[in-house]
């Protein structure tokens, strides 16, 4: 019988556990490689920091890799 607002929808099946397992393999995948793209870029900065002198410059070269680091650890 039809309601007075209108006709219930119908429900998605709930995922499968295969589903479930399969999007939290793929979340974790994609951390990974974010991780290692943070690792290689606070290596580059390492590595700038060494070759530049102290100063400004050195100071802006530290804050980008503290910006990175917030970022690997969230």
């Amino acid at each position: 019988m039809r309601r007075v607002f209108g006709v219930k929808k119908d429900k998605e099946p709930p995922p499968s556990i295969q589903d479930a397992s399969d999007r939290i393999n793929k979340r974790g995948n994609s951390v990974e490689d974010k991780i290692k793209k943070l690792d290689a870029e606070l290596t580059r900065y390492r590595e700038q920091i060494k070759k530049t002198r102290p100063g400004p410059a050195q100071e802006a070269i530290k804050a980008r890799a503290m910006r990175v680091l917030k970022q690997k650890r969230m």
